[in-house]
């Protein structure tokens, strides 16, 4: 199941209502050390059916309840050995039968598990992956399947690995007429790409941490594709719109607008067919939001580090760990911070705006220098998710967050308005306050968060909603 980091600190020291409701509560007796516990949740994308699929070192039970989170039923097999760590995935078959997917660290062998409540029965299988000369760049689920991406070492080649009813489908993908370059203009091999900048799944219609954001290269998964961005080179966004139903391949490029005092960096966030790109150095900080399909300029913003940001809803933050909120005193030191960092640029869309958060991260821990390779270190693939757990990253210290919060309208224009409270920030807060939680895991269900957790006093797994506290 999902970890969880949270896009926006602004609320995490503020006192809140928990805007919560108590979904369900069953009996779950996780035994063994915490350590050996695993949990990841699946919801079918044909009847919003939603499984629970938790384990500890010898058992794994899947929990299914209706689309309106009533408990159905449930049923306990055996967890898959050592050389099986953690759970990667999930997919399902016509009948609604879920399959969940255990990985080693390698990948190149993958246990398969099926879950016939309606029989009473559970069933495995084997898949093993050769990978060789393939660097894998992501692994998830989407769409009632279960996917494995992976780049030729060799080749400007992608391959998708597609699992569904109890079999895998390889797919090839031929990437080698399309030129990627550098910032200088030179050509790349596509795994360097990936290489150098690790793939990040962005969760479409959800609301994605800034962590997240600032990755270079990005997919958002779709019922019937799937668009990667690429912003690697400051000059443009580089896009690929692979299809999931003939494995065809579009590119377009959106160029970035340019700074008017030098190059600076550049990052760019696709929501709502629109792209939002984003660009800083520390002088200047400019976002211009474009039409997705024609790269069209719908409306852009430009401050310099003598002015005062005009489109910003908060005030300047710089939060490291869990530290309190620090503002910044003016622009040009806000700027200044950027330039040392990872930037990006992320939007959540509420019914009658779109919430944004622009900046960035660094690493103030070590060196104090900007967190290289991101994704690798702590969304990874062997994840199956794009988020981590606020103990093992947040919470200790070496994340520096800079950032703002902004609004803009539905034809994206400035919307001067108070601050919204979200649903994760009341989830942040239940996770703060409340004690003897562990395998947590939010994630949207309809137009609210689910927040799944086993607790381990009770010895119960519940589920709780949240809901976002928009304001007209």
């Amino acid at each position: 199941m999902k970890k969880l980091l949270f896009a926006f600190f602004t609320l995490c020291f503020t006192t809140l209502s928990f805007a919560q409701t108590l979904l369900t509560s069953i009996d779950l007796d996780l035994k063994n050390a915490s350590s050996n516990h695993r949990s990841l949740h699946a919801v079918n994308a044909d009847n919003n059916e939603v499984f629970v699929f938790a384990s500890d070192k010898e058992k794994l039970t899947a929990i299914k309840y209706s689309s309106f989170i009533f408990f159905k039923d449930s049923l306990s097999g055996n967890r898959p050995d050592k050389d099986f760590e953690q759970m990667s995935g999930y997919s399902f078959n016509e009948e609604g039968t879920p399959e969940v997917y255990w990985t080693g660290t390698d990948f190149k062998k993958i246990k398969s598990i099926s879950f016939d409540l309606k029989n009473r029965k559970t069933a495995e299988n084997i898949f093993e992956l050769p990978f060789e000369k393939e660097l894998i760049i992501s692994s998830f689920s989407e769409n009632n399947s279960f996917y494995i991406m992976t780049v030729s070492k060799t080749d400007d080649e992608l391959k998708v690995y597609v699992f569904q009813n109890g079999k895998m489908k390889e797919r090839c993908i031929d990437l080698s007429e399309f030129n990627l370059l550098d910032m200088k203009g030179n050509g790349l091999k596509c795994w360097s790409v990936f290489e150098e900048n690790p793939l990040e799944k962005i969760q479409v219609d959800e609301l994605n941490s800034l962590v997240y954001a600032t990755s270079k290269a990005k997919f958002y998964a779709f019922n019937d594709k799937i668009i990667f961005t690429f912003d690697h080179n400051v000059s443009e966004t580089q896009i690929f719109e692979l299809n999931l139903k003939t494995y065809k391949v579009e590119e377009k490029k959106i160029v970035q607008q340019s700074l008017k005092t030098g190059t600076g960096k550049s990052n760019s966030y696709l929501s709502n067919n629109r792209l939002y790109q984003l660009k800083v150095n520390e002088s200047e900080l400019l976002v211009a939001v474009k039409n997705y399909n024609t790269g069209e300029l719908i409306n852009s913003f430009t401050t310099s580090k003598e002015e005062i940001i005009a489109h910003k809803n908060s005030p300047l933050f710089s939060q490291t760990g869990k530290q309190r909120q620090k503002e910044f005193k003016n622009t040009k030191k806000f700027l200044e911070r950027l330039e040392e960092s990872n930037i990006g640029i992320s939007v959540y869309e509420a019914p009658y705006n779109s919430f944004i958060t622009i900046g960035g991260i660094k690493d103030v821990a070590s060196t104090g220098g900007i967190l290289l390779g991101l994704a690798s270190g702590v969304g990874a693939v062997a994840s199956g998710s794009s988020t981590v757990f606020m103990d093992e990253f947040m919470y200790d210290g070496v994340l520096q967050v800079n950032y703002f919060e902004t609004h803009l309208d539905h034809k994206s224009q400035y919307l001067k308005k108070q601050q919204e409270i979200l649903a994760t920030d009341y989830v942040a807060q239940f996770l703060d306050q409340k004690k003897g939680i562990s395998l947590a895991s939010a994630f949207k269900f309809k137009d609210h968060y689910v927040l799944g957790y086993y607790d381990t006093k009770e010895k119960k797994y519940v589920l709780r909603k949240f809901q976002d506290d928009f304001i007209d």
